[in-house]
């Protein structure tokens, strides 16, 4: 049976146990850029802590209820500090406006069409401090990753909390045409005859079309960089890093 692995929070944390390279940076931008703070597709909350320790206030936004839950119950500890809500980053109104809004860790590319992307850029402008700034957090799209032979490939691994390991191992299947990457991860375990089957779609936003959704939704590009380390976006860049005022 193939599963949604958006629906099970503490193996998707589990799983990305190694994803901690852009904790400082988004921590960081919250110092430099201020409070409050809104997170789009908040996911479990791993972003959230380490910005409420210093001290803002936050509001995380995210589809999946199990999710929200999971992530409720991290920050409870930040409950005068936190709010994580359960809704679709493309139509929300909070009433408010926020002096920092970020979408990190690919997020944005859960947004399967440019229409999708339109109206979840509106939603952020209208929530958008005139003197905010909005950060996009994700990697650039490889066409050799996109195009590349139909065999499973290795992605990560990781323990149990029982202590049997998994490995993990895919496969893709590209439209060029809808611009969709169609991924099926494999979660081979210890012990286990089959692997355990997860399927997830990602919409592959190249940095041309990036610029131009922005500026067609109204926003600045103040800043692009191809690395957590602020190095400037280049033809070596592996990631493509945003940030945008009004």
């Amino acid at each position: 049976m193939i599963k949604d692995i958006y629906s099970d929070p503490e193996l998707y944390d589990t799983a990305h146990w190694w994803k901690t390279n852009d904790i400082e940076f988004i921590a960081d931008s919250a110092d430099t850029y201020g409070s409050p703070v809104l997170e789009m597709a908040a996911g479990t909350g791993r972003l959230a802590v380490p910005i409420l320790k210093r001290g803002y206030t936050y509001t995380g936004i995210e589809l999946s209820p199990d999710f929200v839950k999971c992530a409720q119950k991290k920050l409870k500890s930040f409950q005068d500090q936190a709010n994580v809500l359960k809704g679709d980053i493309r139509n929300f109104d909070l009433g408010k406006k926020f002096q920092f809004i970020f979408i990190g860790f690919n997020s944005i590319f859960h947004l399967l069409t440019n229409g999708d992307i339109e109206s979840f850029l509106k939603c952020v402008r209208a929530h958008l401090a005139d003197s905010g700034t909005f950060l996009i957090d994700t990697f650039i799209p490889d066409p050799f990753f996109l195009f590349r032979d139909k065999q499973k490939y290795y992605v990560m691994e990781f323990d149990y909390p029982n202590g049997d390991h998994c490995i993990v191992s895919e496969t893709n299947d590209y439209d060029n045409e809808t611009q969709i990457n169609h991924i099926h991860w494999y979660f081979n375990t210890d012990g286990k005859d089959k692997p355990d089957e997860y399927r997830f779609d990602m919409h592959m936003i190249f940095p041309d079309t990036m610029d131009r959704l922005l500026s067609e939704a109204g926003f600045v590009i103040k800043e692009k960089y191809g690395d957590y380390d602020k190095t400037p976006f280049g033809p070596e860049s592996n990631l493509q890093i945003y940030l945008c005022g009004k």
